[in-house]
C-alpha cells in the first residue's frame, strides 16, 4: 500500500479540520509498523481513512497500484482487515462464530462457509492459540481473550494487510504484551503486514520493524526504531522515557 500526498481529518460544512497532511508513506509486505503519537494527533483518523471508512481530505491511497476508492466492499475486504477498539455487538455469538465472520467477503448470498473457509478459520484460531475458547460466548471471556479472537477474525479474513487501532488500550500489562507478541508472531509466520496505532511506546520499540511517529503540526517521521532513536526523534516525542531511565 502507498499513501500519496495524503491529508486526513474531518469536514464541518465547508471547513476542513486537517489532522495530518502531505503523507507519502509505504506499507511493505511482511512488515510490522507501529503508529505512535499523543491523543488527538489523528492516529485513529489515519487508520480509518486507510481502511476506507472515511474519505481523505486530499491525496490518494493506492493498494496494489489501484486507488482504494475503485474497490468494491467485498474485494477490498479480501485485501485488508480491521480491528477497532469498539466493543462488538454480537448477541449470543461464541468465539468460533465470531472468527467465522471474517470469511464474509468470500461467501455468496447464503453466507454458507465452504471447506476452504473452515480451514482458514481453524488456522486463524490455531495461530492465535484460542482453540480452548471456541465454544465460549464472547461476552463471557476476558478483554484480552476477546482481543485475540478479534485478531483471529481479522486473520481469517486472509488479507495481506491488518489494520489495528489501539488493540491493547483496555488491557492489563500481561495481555498488552501477549497481543503485541501475537502480532509479531503473525507477521513472522504469515508474511502479512500489520499497521497498528498504539500508546505502548517501549513495546513498539522492541517489536516493530518500522515506526510512524506522529506529532501535532508535523509530518510523520518514519524509520526503524534504531534510526529514530539515533536521530533523537523518540526522545523528543516521548521525553518521559528518558526520565524513566534516569529515575530507575
Amino acid at each position: 500500500m502507498t499513501l500519496s500526498q495524503l491529508s486526513v481529518g474531518y469536514k464541518n460544512g465547508q471547513v476542513k479540520n486537517v489532522l495530518m497532511e502531505n503523507l507519502s508513506l509505504e506499507i511493505p509486505k511482511g512488515k510490522f509498523i507501529a503508529l505512535l503519537g499523543a491523543n488527538g494527533v489523528g492516529k485513529s483518523t489515519l487508520i480509518r481513512t486507510i481502511a476506507n471508512l472515511q474519505k481523505p481530505l486530499f491525496g490518494n491511497i493506492l493498494l496494489k497500484g489501484k486507488n482504494i476508492k475503485e474497490y468494491d466492499s467485498k474485494e477490498f475486504a479480501r485485501q485488508i482487515s480491521l480491528v477497532l477498539t469498539d466493543r462488538i455487538q454480537g448477541g449470543n455469538l461464541n468465539v468460533q462464530e465470531l472468527v467465522e465472520m471474517g470469511r464474509y467477503p468470500y461467501t455468496n448470498w447464503t453466507g454458507k462457509l465452504r471447506s476452504q473457509d473452515h480451514e482458514k478459520v481453524e488456522e486463524a484460531i490455531h495461530l492465535c492459540a484460542i482453540g480452548y475458547l471456541k465454544d465460549a460466548n464472547i461476552f463471557e471471556i476476558s478483554d484480552g481473550q476477546l482481543q485475540k479472537a478479534m485478531i483471529a477474525r481479522a486473520l481469517a479474513q486472509d488479507g495481506e494487510l491488518m489494520l489495528l487501532d489501539e488493540p491493547t488500550v483496555h488491557l492489563d500489562a500481561n495481555n498488552r504484551f501477549a497481543v503485541m507478541e501475537l502480532l509479531r508472531k503473525l507477521v513472522n509466520e504469515t508474511q502479512k503486514s500489520v499497521l497498528m496505532s498504539t500508546h505502548q511506546v517501549e513495546m513498539a520499540l522492541k517489536m516493530s520493524d518500522e515506526l510512524w511517529l506522529a506529532n501535532c503540526g508535523e509530518n510523520i517521521k518514519n524509520g526503524t526504531p534504531q534510526e529514530l532513536i539515533k536521530q533523537k526523534e523518540i526522545e523528543r516525542s516521548f521525553p518521559y522515557l528518558q526520565k524513566l531511565k534516569i529515575d530507575h
